[in-house]
This record gives C-alpha cells, structure tokens and sequence, in this order.
C-alpha cells in the first residue's frame, strides 16, 4: 500500500552548514511532513541546494495517528530561538490542532497543547460569535509577521486562518463537503 506525504512545511533559520558558496556558508533550509502514520519527519538541505538536496531525515515526533494527522507547520516564535509545530489532529467532536514548542529548530519538540481538551485550536477552546457552525478546524495556517522563509508569528497578534464546514454535511462526498474559511483570534489567553 502505497503512502503519500501529508503535509508538509519548509523553514529556514541561520544556522550554517558546511556548504560554501564563496567564502560565505548557506543558512540551512528544513521540511517538516508526515505520513498520516503518527510521525514527523525533518529533512534539511542549504538555502543553495533548494528545493533539491534534502537529506538527514529524522522523524522528530511520534504518537497516535489521529494526533499527528495531516496539515502540519513550523514556526519561528517572536524573531527568537524557539519553534512552534502545529499539527491538524482527528478527534471524537472533530478536527482540532495539537502544538509542541523547541528550543531550536533541531530542539526536542515538548507538547504545548497537545490533546483534544486542551489544544492549540479547537472546539474546547474556541468561541464562535454568531453560533457554532462547524466542529473542525481543519487545516490551518497561522498568519505570519512576514513573508520570507522563516515563518516568523508574532505572539501578541495571533490569528490562525482555518477551514470549516457544517456538521449536517456529514457522508457528503469529500469533494463535495461545503468548506468555508474563517479567521481564528487568539484573545485573552496565552501565547506560545
């Protein structure tokens, strides 16, 4: 049976390699994906070498396949030396997100909000204004400070776009279920 990568998210940092262009070494460029089968994997390659020459892959995380499902991404925190992963999981009331933080890009990745009851975006911590209208949230992008490589999120304003559908699709065909976007705002709690 035949796998096929989930997702995946590049990042960069300015971390050097040993590979020089001139006398200058390249920052390292990393993939995050995974394989709806419970692990994550990292592979790294220079800026130079990119999109091609990834190597050393790694899996960096591993558990349940429903937590670590699909719709994954890495985030630089703040301009600062800590990451935060993202990860679409499948729960009992519907999709929600799971996070873990690092020191480092190459960090040990610690659970930060990584269960149904407590996750990074879901239904147990999410309010909907005009009435619920959907139970997912389903692969999502959190809004960056910038658009360069890095995927740096400001913590004092963060917002996850996310897509959604109403619960009543249920057995829809999967190309036929009545998506719609919609815009998360982190208020009143805590940030990464």
């Amino acid at each position: 049976m035949a796998t096929s990568v989930a997702s995946s998210a590049v990042t960069a940092n300015t971390e050097t390699t040993e590979g020089e262009v001139g006398a200058q070494a390249l920052p390292t460029s990393y993939r995050f994906g995974a394989e709806d089968n419970g692990h994550v994997y990292r592979s790294e390659t220079t800026i130079g070498e990119f999109p091609n020459g990834f190597r050393n892959t790694q899996i960096v995380l591993q558990g349940d396949r429903n937590v670590l499902f699909e719709g994954g991404a890495v985030y630089q925190v703040d301009n600062s030396d800590q990451y935060l992963l993202i990860w679409e999981s499948i729960g009992s009331n519907g999709r929600y997100y799971s996070s873990w933080t690092a020191n480092g890009i190459t960090g040990q990745w610690q659970p930060q909000a990584a269960n149904e009851n407590t996750p990074f975006a879901g239904l147990a911590n999410t309010t909907f204004p005009g009435g619920r209208w959907t139970k997912d949230i389903s692969h999502g992008e959190l809004i960056r400070a910038g658009n360069d490589q890095k995927m740096n999120i400001d913590t004092g304003n963060l917002q996850m776009l996310y897509q959604g559908r109403d619960p009543s699709s249920d057995g829809m065909d999967y190309s036929q279920l009545p998506y719609r976007l919609a815009l998360l705002t982190l208020t009143g709690g805590a940030s990464c």
